[in-house]
């Protein structure tokens, strides 16, 4: 990859940004649960960016729009160790603190370089239909990373 193609692509993120907010970045694994999507933009309104394992797109898309919507708008905020039970239907998610956001969530980091702002991130987990976390025996999602460590489960 050139360094004309990173800009030219973080040029376009910056364009929506401007525009709507957030950009929505997919990151490809070979596995389902390790599939990822993440936003770049809530930096730029004071929140952590957001990143969510293991769910198809035309769920993680909008979940993470509505959400980061939620935030821009300043109706929500949220914090690492926060359960919530309105963000995927049907799951309680947790708010987990991403240790090494740079590392996981790299195009984030490369477009705020150019800020200068170091970025923050949460990853919101959810559990499998039995309501087991990815860090709980016998769970169906254990192959979901976990990027930081979660609060007790709730």
């Amino acid at each position: 990859m050139t360094a004309g193609y990173q800009e030219t692509g973080l040029a376009q993120i910056g364009e929506a940004v401007e525009r709507s907010g957030v950009y929505l970045q997919f990151v490809p694994q070979p596995t389902p649960l390790e599939a990822c999507w993440y936003t770049i933009g809530l930096t730029g309104h004071g929140h952590p960016e957001l990143i969510l394992f293991g769910l198809p797109p035309d769920i993680s898309r909008p979940t993470l729009r509505t959400v980061a919507d939620d935030v821009i708008a300043g109706r929500r905020t949220f914090a690492p160790g926060q359960y919530a039970d309105d963000v995927i239907e049907g799951h309680q998610v947790q708010f987990v603190a991403v240790i090494e956001p740079d590392r996981h969530l790299p195009v984030a980091a490369q477009f705020y370089a150019v800020t200068g702002a170091a970025i923050d991130a949460l990853q919101i987990v959810w559990p499998d239909r039995y309501h087991r976390w990815p860090w709980q025996p016998g769970t169906h999602v254990d192959d979901m990373p976990v990027l930081g460590r979660p609060a007790s489960s709730g």
